[in-house]
């Protein structure tokens, strides 16, 4: 059997030939079959073409998979170029003849409605090479069908490496790197030499994303590298992915692992800058608690202030005239003395300043008491 440039051949010795799984080779492009054939001593030949059903650019095209998270699988397609818009695809997997055909439980449409993806998921036995099919349908056209055959582990995308660890030596200006192996789901026991990796270290304030990197990454064998020229005063970040190098495993690089940072702080006058930040930012709120305070205060002083109290202009009069009084009275009795029965006295209004009473007669007056009598001068 010979597709495109690839040969079967097998020796039969009846009418029957079939072609075993380890061997097949996908037909969608069509095959041509040859047989050759020895009859008493004659060399006899025959051959017949087989050319798929359906008109050519129905079937899908870029067809794809990838397994990735262990056990997940994603198969993508475009639409045939001369698809009609109802065109229908329906994704089947086999792992042998002797197994049933597994078809897609969860498709992917396009605009149109037309199923270009497929997600899988449990797909455990990678080892294997399976057998895919991609049927099609629509009420206008027949569509052909498209087959391949992949080993699952060739498609496989690697889990980042796990348990990375760094530890730096400022003695001697290096870091050592430890990590373990990822965990393939087909793969069991001491298999750290099946696989090799691609590290990537640089300056934190350097592109942080290995894909849009141009500098080349040391790739190693085994599980530790040893970082040199390591500056105490830079910041660092640091990837890992890894890719078979041996046994049953993908040769394809894997996921890069989550950036570690490793190192000093990039600038100490950014740290200090930042701690006056803080300082700053606190003390503010506070500030302008105490301000409102402040003025909340003075407002209420200025709006609670205390009442004037007038002036009690009688008490004080009546103050002075007690005090002028009994004065008055000591000094006439000491002048009765000498007068006799009758005694002239000053009016007390006398000794009163005139703007407490300013209604009274200021002008002198005098009181004349004979005895126990007085007798005040008409006002």
């Amino acid at each position: 059997m010979r597709v495109g440039h690839s040969y079967i051949r097998g020796n039969v010795y009846n009418k029957t030939c079939t072609f075993s799984r380890d061997s097949a080779l996908p037909i969608h492009k069509g095959a041509l079959f040859q047989i050759q054939a020895m009859y008493n001593n004659i060399s006899y030949s025959a051959e017949a073409r087989f050319i798929p059903q359906g008109k050519i650019g129905t079937s899908v095209e870029n067809f794809s998979c990838v397994i990735y998270n262990i056990s997940f699988m994603n198969c993508a397609w475009k639409a045939g170029r001369n698809a009609p818009e109802d065109t229908q695809y329906f994704l089947f997997f086999q792992y042998s003849k002797e197994e049933d055909e597994q078809e897609c439980p969860h498709y992917i449409r396009d605009a149109l409605g037309r199923p270009i993806a497929c997600s899988f998921q449990n797909v455990t036995d990678i080892k294997k090479e399976v057998y895919f099919l991609v049927n099609g349908s629509s009420n206008e056209l027949e569509i052909q069908f498209y087959d391949e055959y992949i080993t699952l582990y060739e498609i496989e995308i690697l889990t980042p490496p796990l348990n990375i660890t760094v530890n730096c030596s400022e003695d001697r200006a290096e870091c050592i790197v430890r990590w373990k192996r990822p965990q393939p789901s087909h793969m069991e026991g001491n298999v750290d030499h099946c696989f090799e990796y691609q590290i990537d270290i640089r300056n934190k304030n350097a592109n942080a994303n290995p894909k849009e990197s141009s500098n080349e990454c040391p790739t190693v064998r085994g599980t530790s590298y040893t970082f040199q020229n390591y500056n105490v005063k830079k910041k660092y970040t640091l990837q890992i992915r890894a890719k078979g190098d041996a046994c049953l495993v993908s040769q394809n690089w894997g996921e890069w692992s989550e950036p570690i940072e490793f190192g000093n702080p990039d600038d100490a006058v950014l740290t200090t800058t930042i701690v006056l930040l803080l300082i700053a930012f606190g003390t503010i709120p506070v500030a302008l608690v105490i301000f409102f305070l402040c003025k909340r205060y003075c407002s209420l002083k200025k709006m609670f202030s205390p009442v004037p109290q007038p002036k009690n202009k009688f008490h004080e009069l009546f103050q002075i005239s007690d005090k002028n009084i009994q004065h008055e009275h000591k000094s006439t009795t000491h002048a009765s003395e000498n007068v006799g029965p009758c005694t002239l006295e000053k009016s007390f209004s006398s000794f009163i300043p005139c703007d407490l009473l300013p209604t009274v007669n200021c002008s002198r007056v005098h009181d004349i008491s004979c005895g126990e009598m007085k007798f005040p001068p008409p006002i």
